[in-house]
């Protein structure tokens, strides 16, 4: 069972983000860039804050984000540095 989604006393939308959402904001920051988080979701469409929707482009809808574990050449390059710089 999915809870409905809650809206704060100034209409901003709280919680998961759901497909249509993310559809909005990727197709809208592809398009027009990320100029002002605080009006984009105005101009995208979206019943969210600016924060939300930076925060949700930075870490989950970026398309140069990785996602996964680490190769194995990476793994190396971790060990490596760590041998040599320390944490």
């Amino acid at each position: 069972m999915v809870r409905a989604p809650f809206y704060d006393k100034n209409g901003m939308k709280k919680g998961e983000w759901s497909a249509e959402e993310d559809h909005k904001l990727r197709s809208y920051i592809q398009r027009y860039g990320h100029w002002n988080w605080r009006e984009l979701p105005k101009y995208a469409g979206l019943k969210r804050c600016g924060k939300s929707c930076r925060l949700r482009w930075m870490n989950y809808l970026r398309p140069e984000l990785k996602r996964g574990n680490f190769t194995e050449e990476e793994d190396a390059l971790i060990i490596k540095l760590h041998d040599e710089m320390g944490n």
